[in-house]
């Protein structure tokens, strides 16, 4: 249920926007799990084809920039209680998060469970692996 109804959100919000989509990552330099996804992921992840529509962006928890903490404020990103926490962005508010990171292929396969199947097929994630 909570997929589907995600899958209409994204529908009805973001596919309007989405040349505005962003994927955050909540990041503190001393978490060794960010750092094994930096090394494993983040370090060519923008050079994707999966970053054409969802780049990275990643956001130290302890130097947020303004924009980061004004939509904390105002809501529209939710609290971070861990890191790391990746956050679907559309510029205006937070569409949906992932917590933790275990590995790289746990990771793709959740991050694409937030999408309708044509929208990141799973060719561009393949490519990444």
């Amino acid at each position: 249920m909570k997929k589907l109804l995600l899958t209409i959100i994204f529908m009805f919000f973001m596919l309007p926007a989405q040349a505005s989509l962003k994927l955050l990552m909540a990041h503190n330099p001393a978490c060794g799990i960010c750092q094994k996804f930096i090394k494993e992921v983040a370090v060519d992840y923008n050079d994707s084809k999966i970053a054409e529509k969802l780049p990275l962006v990643i956001i130290s928890v302890s130097e947020q920039p303004e924009w980061f903490k004004q939509a904390y404020r105002e809501n529209r990103i939710k609290v971070i209680r861990g890191t790391p926490t990746f956050i679907i962005w559309n510029g205006r508010k937070e569409l949906g998060r992932i917590i933790g990171y275990h590995s790289k292929d746990r990771f793709y396969d959740r991050l694409l469970s937030f999408f309708p199947r044509d929208y990141l097929e799973s060719s561009l994630i393949l490519e990444e692996q």
